[in-house]
């Protein structure tokens, strides 16, 4: 049994071959086939052929009528022989004169016997010819068998021949043109890729540019609160100063009077040490604000690196689908007969990948501008909160330590006390007219800034919607000029950012330098003012010394005196 066979029908061929090998003819006597060779099959003599054993008695009547006696060996050769293979032995009957009686009896009795022979001789070899027509049938039967089978194959074979020309011809004709609506959509990806990037490296550098502008903003609140503070801290210097001279100067006569210095010189300090620690508090935010800064750009920086690799990735995903599909395309046509459907399938689940790839990007994106427009505007409200109740605290404060430095004076006496607090209330005036000034100056740039940064985002909204109209215009033409300057742009932009990440690294650098520095002259000053101190410590012990070694001294002078004088009257 082959393989393009049909084991049914072959097998009904085969019975009805096998009930015509039986059956011949439609008679009424039906024999076999080798019977019906038998009766009807030809003879050749050497007079002739004799088509059937019918006619066999009458020949053999003919031939006794008319045969010749000459010898028995002769009369042997008047007999007929079966044609099969061998050579004529028998001669055509032949008409002689006649015999006597008594030679016919004889030449008949000879006849007979040998008819008797020739007859025995003649079954046996019709048993043999029947058995090798027999075989020779059946090896025709199987030979044709045989050929239909084969015939029926190759034709078979020639029809799915056909079919698989036809079907690689039109899968081949599939896969090119899939091959070339993938590498259209390939192209559609990457210029859709690098639209995206482009936007969100405009969207990087915006974003860095507003903290860049935002920690800037922030550095220069900080260095004027602590131009205020310092400020402060030198007209307390000064004050303080003031103490000391007036301290010295009036030290001998007014005892209460340098108590009570005493102890506005101990509030002082206090003073002087709550506005230090004010400003290592401002300080240590201003710190940590810029570290908070540095690590959410790194943060930014990193997401937005991770999401620039996995578009990496996925590109280069489709480029090796597309370079294997075009290896595979080159491959002998048995494996591509074996494999197109399965790169039909996986071509397919692709484009449904790569629409809903596409979808979850376009949601994504406009995601991701919502949520960048509210943390943006989250941000500068927070921020300006932020500035405002830094602002409202330190006015507190001051507000607080005017105050309660106004009841300290106007709890004060005298005309030093009065001119001094005059004095003090002029120059706080002073500051927090220069607060104001600074308060306003800052306000006014601000407001001018964010009345540019309006200007210019309406500007660009406009600019957009002119270039949006002008590349829906023009997009089929300036296709390749528009990949090129992306190209060059986004290497600008990558070189711009790297320029940005290192002046900001240089300028924490220099923060953190500056830092050091006020910190190192902080605890510098911190030391002077413990060893200045000291040092008034140790001065006014070396004074009450001297006090007491010069009180003794004129006790004693004065005693020797006495001495002296009542030496010379007892002398005199």
């Amino acid at each position: 049994m082959t393989a393009f066979a049909r084991p049914s029908l072959i097998h009904d061929r085969y019975a009805e071959i096998a009930q015509t090998s039986v059956y011949t003819y439609d008679d009424d006597d039906l024999v076999n086939y080798a019977e019906f060779l038998q009766n009807h099959g030809r003879y050749m003599t050497k007079g002739g052929y004799v088509d059937s054993s019918r006619r066999i008695r009458s020949l053999y009547r003919q031939q006794e009528g008319t045969q010749l006696s000459k010898h028995d060996a002769s009369s042997t050769g008047n007999l007929l022989l079966p044609s099969l293979g061998k050579s004529a032995s028998s001669a055509p009957p032949t008409t002689g004169p006649r015999k006597s009686k008594g030679f016919d009896l004889s030449n008949s009795l000879s006849t007979s016997t040998n008819l008797k022979n020739q007859a025995k001789e003649f079954e046996k070899q019709m048993r043999l010819i029947k058995s090798e027509m027999i075989k020779a049938k059946k090896s025709e039967r199987e030979v044709k068998r045989l050929e239909g089978d084969i015939k029926k194959e190759q034709q078979h074979l020639r029809q799915s021949l056909r079919k698989l020309d036809v079907d690689t011809t039109a899968k081949r004709y599939k896969s090119e043109k899939k091959l070339s609506k993938n590498l259209e959509e390939k192209d559609t990806i990457e210029r859709e890729f690098l639209k995206t990037r482009e936007k969100q490296t405009r969207q990087r550098t915006d974003h860095n540019i507003d903290a860049l502008q935002t920690t800037k903003d922030k550095g220069r609140r900080n260095l004027l609160l602590c131009n205020d503070l310092a400020r402060q801290y030198k007209a307390k210097n000064n004050e303080l100063d003031v103490k000391h001279l007036q301290l010295d100067r009036l030290n001998a006569d007014f005892e209460q009077k340098v108590h009570r210095k005493e102890l506005e010189e101990a509030r002082l300090k206090k003073e002087l040490a709550e506005i230090a620690l004010a400003l290592n508090l401002e300080a240590q935010k201003a710190k940590a604000d810029m570290k908070d800064f540095l690590s959410m750009v790194d943060h930014d920086r990193a997401h937005m690196l991770q999401y620039d690799r996995e578009q990496e990735q996925k590109l280069k995903k489709t480029n090796a689908h597309s370079k294997s599909f075009e290896m595979e395309r080159y491959r002998s046509p048995a494996d591509l007969s074996a494999r197109r459907s399965m790169l039909d399938t996986k071509q397919r689940e692709a484009l449904h990948r790569i629409g809903g790839a596409r979808d979850r990007l376009e949601n994504i994106y406009t995601r991701q501008r919502q949520l960048n427009a509210n943390a943006a505007a989250l941000e500068r409200d927070r921020r300006a909160n932020q500035s405002n109740n830094k602002v409202n605290d330190v006015d507190a404060r001051r507000s607080h330590l005017m105050d309660q430095y106004m009841r300290d004076k106007a709890e004060k006496g005298g005309r030093y006390e009065r001119d001094s607090s005059n004095k003090t209330v002029t120059s706080y005036n002073d500051i927090e007219a220069k607060q104001h000034e600074d308060r306003v100056r800052h306000l006014t740039k601000t407001l001018n800034k964010n009345k540019e940064i309006e200007f210019e985002l309406r500007k660009s909204v406009k600019d957009a919607e002119f270039q949006r109209r002008k590349k829906e215009q023009e997009v089929q033409k300036l296709r390749d000029d528009l990949i090129r300057k992306k190209q060059e742009d986004a290497v600008k932009i990558q070189e711009a950012i790297a320029q940005v990440q290192t002046q900001e690294r240089e300028l924490g650098r220099n923060l953190v330098k500056e830092n050091t520095k006020l910190n190192k002259l902080q605890t510098r000053q911190n030391n002077k003012y413990t060893r200045l101190a000291q040092q008034q410590e140790y001065f006014r012990e070396g004074k009450s010394l001297l006090d007491v070694h010069e009180r003794e001294h004129k006790r004693l002078l004065h005693a020797e005196a006495r001495t002296h004088s009542s030496q010379s009257l007892n002398n005199i």
